[in-house]
């Protein structure tokens, strides 16, 4: 009977190496991934924001909807790259060791939730000017532009 048992506990712990060895390795590639761009389609991401810029030229509906897609960009980039995260807050915030100015593209996400969810707010044109530059900056941190 305490060879059984000796047997069991010994069995037990070459089981959980095996799946602490397993664990550690998975982690590291999701560390790995986030520097890799696998999934993400850079002709889309030069595409959009050449679309972004020309919306934010147009000024008033087009300078909001420029916001908009600038942070629906900026996650697609993080979600393609491998940051974790149910949403663009939760990538935010794991990605925000690579931004050189994490408190700015968090203010620049902040006024798009607001567009997103305030009916009459009256948006800024300095404010979504300064918010687009921030979403830009994180895409040449991110290295997906230029």
């Amino acid at each position: 009977m305490i060879y059984f048992l000796i047997i069991v506990f010994v069995a037990g712990l070459l089981i959980y190496g095996v799946m602490m060895v397993g664990a550690v390795n998975t982690a590291g590639k999701s560390r790995s991934n986030k520097n890799k761009s696998n999934n993400l389609d850079r002709a889309l991401v030069k595409k959009r924001w050449q679309a972004i810029q020309s919306m934010q030229s147009g000024g008033g509906n087009n300078l909001r909807q420029a916001v908009l897609e600038a942070d629906k960009l900026l996650d697609y980039c993080f979600k393609n790259m491998g940051y974790p995260g149910e949403n663009m807050a939760d990538r935010l915030k794991s990605a925000q060791s690579q931004l050189s100015d994490k408190n700015s593209v968090w203010d620049a996400h902040k006024l798009r939730n607001v567009l997103a969810h305030e009916i009459d707010y009256d948006l800024v044109v300095s404010q979504a000017k300064a918010a687009i530059l921030s979403f830009e900056q994180a895409l040449k941190d991110l290295g997906v532009l230029k």
